[in-house]
């Protein structure tokens, strides 16, 4: 009676794999139809060829102080940039524009008066070599809060996509320091 029975265990464990292998071979179909219909490839790599952006460590905050005590009470403002923000075109040539917002905050010791800051903007090749490096002044004007802030944007334009493509190019920021600013910024 066993042996009788063998014969069809064998087919039913045939009829296990092939449905096993059938619902395997339909799942492969299902998701490769899936990602044909969406024309979408999940490897694939899409290379930017828009600078990249950064505030140079401690050149984002600048300290005023008034005379020369560096203590928490000789401190007329602290101004700080902030909430750095790239947009780029890419085509033929690559154009981009940074926004920034350069703010100060003076805990009431300069209200409704001006400031003017330096900034400076360089350019960098291929993480090593300065393409260019340009000083702006910002004027910052507090309110009777002691509180200022202003928004600049710069630009960027590269004539040629193959330039684009041949170097990686950076946008680095950060206010233009003494060496006794640095020196304050270090010490924080």
């Amino acid at each position: 009676m066993i042996a009788a029975h063998l014969p069809g265990l064998l087919t039913g464990a045939r009829m296990f794999e092939r449905c096993s292998m059938n619902s395997r071979f339909i799942t492969t179909l299902v998701l490769a139809l899936t990602l044909v219909a969406c024309n979408n490839n999940p490897l694939e790599v899409t290379i930017s060829r828009c600078p990249a952006v950064a505030v140079v460590g401690d050149t984002g905050t600048l300290t005023r102080f008034n005379g020369d005590g560096r203590t928490a009470d000789d401190v007329m403002f602290t101004a700080t940039i902030s909430d750095v923000e790239v947009s780029c075109s890419e085509g033929d040539s690559v154009s981009s524009a940074v926004s920034l917002y350069i703010a100060a905050e003076s805990d009431g010791k300069i209200v409704n008066d001006t400031v003017t800051l330096p900034y400076f903007v360089a350019i960098l090749k291929d993480n090593s070599e300065v393409v260019t490096k340009r000083i702006f002044d910002v004027t910052l004007r507090f309110d009777g809060n002691g509180y200022a802030v202003s928004r600049e944007v710069l630009s960027q334009y590269i004539p040629t996509i193959e330039q684009a493509r041949r170097y990686n190019y950076e946008f680095l920021i950060g206010f233009q320091l003494s060496i006794d600013d640095v020196a304050f910024n270090m010490e924080r």
